[in-house]
Order: C-alpha cells, then sequence, then structure tokens
C-alpha cells in the first residue's frame, strides 16, 4: 500500500471537516484506489481458497468513507479509518461472516465472524454453541488459526455478566454464551502495510479464518 493513504486518514482524524477534504479530494481519490487495488486483489486471492466471495466487486465490499450522523452526538462528517468487507452475498452489506479489513492508523486490523446478530439471532448461536462449543474449540485450537488470533472471542458489546438463563454456571463454553457477537480479530502493525509481503500475510489470515468463518455461518443461518 501507499504509504500516503495511511497519512491521509491521519491527517483526515486532525481536520473532519468538509472544507479540508474538498481542499484534499485528489489525496482521498487516491487512497481509495489504493485500497480498492488491495480489495480487488484479496477477493482474487481469497477466492482461491473460498470461491463463495470469488464473484465479489470492490465496490460492494468497500464501506463509504461518509458517516451517518443523523443519530449520533459525533457530527464530523467523515469516518477515521478504510474498511472493506469481503463476504458472500454483499460484501459490505452482507450478514454473513467473512473477511473484514481495517485500516486505521494505531487500529490496523483484520476481522471476521457474526458482527450484530438480531435478539433471535443470538438465541440461534448460543444455541448452537451449548452443542457444538467443541467443535468450535477444535477450529479455534489449529496453530494458523491461534498464531493470528488467539483462542478467544471478542465482542464489540461488553458481555452478559451472567450466563444466559436455561445454560448450566458450570457450561464449559460459559464465557462463550455471554457474547453478543462472535467475533475473532488480528491487530497488526501500521508498518506491515508497506511491507512487500503484507498480502501474502493478510491472505495467511483469512485462510487461518476461513474455517471459522463458515462455522459462524452454519451457526447462524442453518
Amino acid at each position: 500500500m501507499q504509504r500516503d493513504t495511511l497519512q491521509f486518514i491521519s491527517d483526515l482524524a486532525n481536520n473532519n471537516n468538509r472544507e479540508w477534504f474538498a481542499e484534499n479530494k485528489s489525496r482521498y481519490e487516491s487512497a481509495r484506489n489504493d485500497v480498492s487495488a488491495l480489495t480487488r486483489d484479496m477477493i482474487q486471492r481469497i477466492g482461491e481458497f473460498d470461491p463463495e466471495v470469488r464473484y465479489l466487486d470492490p465496490k460492494e465490499c468497500m464501506f463509504r468513507i461518509y458517516r451517518d450522523v443523523r443519530f449520533s452526538l459525533d457530527k464530523s462528517p467523515y469516518k477515521r479509518h478504510f474498511g472493506t468487507y469481503i463476504a458472500k452475498n454483499g460484501g459490505h452489506r452482507s450478514l454473513y461472516s467473512g473477511y473484514y479489513i481495517h485500516i486505521e492508523p494505531g487500529n490496523c486490523m483484520l476481522s471476521g465472524g457474526i458482527w450484530c446478530p438480531d435478539s433471535a439471532g443470538v438465541k440461534r448461536l448460543r444455541s448452537v454453541i451449548d452443542t457444538e462449543y467443541e467443535e468450535l474449540r477444535t477450529i479455534m485450537a489449529k496453530p494458523d488459526f491461534k498464531h493470528y488470533f488467539g483462542t478467544n472471542l471478542v465482542s464489540i458489546d461488553p458481555p452478559l455478566k451472567r450466563i444466559p438463563r436455561g445454560y448450566p454456571e458450570d457450561h464449559p463454553a460459559a464465557e462463550w454464551l455471554k457474547l453478543k457477537q462472535i467475533l475473532v480479530s488480528w491487530h497488526f502493525d501500521d508498518e506491515m502495510l508497506f511491507d512487500e509481503s503484507f498480502e501474502d500475510k493478510l491472505v495467511d489470515g483469512c485462510k487461518a479464518m476461513m474455517e471459522f468463518s463458515h462455522w459462524c455461518n452454519d451457526a447462524y443461518f442453518g
């Protein structure tokens, strides 16, 4: 990737207003094209081992830089990152688990899982975790997965303080049952973006996550 892509995001975070953005529109277009090229390459390379995403268009996968501020106290008009989501059935609009690439100074990551399930979806996920947690644990114990994502699921929202009603307190997957999302993330240093082997490392991370991602989709959608 180009260094100015990350520098543009950093500068935008410090000048998050329409006047500055208009003056730097050419820098935005260059940065967006850079992320689009990465997205195109990743779709092609991930598609070699996960054909479900092979036919996506980069435009389907990239999130807009513009924020929806209608219901937010933060009225800054632009996001402070680039994000692209390579997932079947709609790219960034998909409800399926896929491969989310987040580019933000000091917070670059590769993530996957079920992001924002509704209440019925949370119940379905918990039901499958209840009966198939050993399969999930086996997937997460594989060396390549552990290398990138560790051994713990993460959640955007704070987990429940107590295990959900209907499950025993001593359930072997109690901590997972408390989660409201099922996610994994690999955070990497900004400098890795500019390494010649960056895409290779990113592909390896996606490959390590694929089985987990498919497990999530089977659990959530049946």
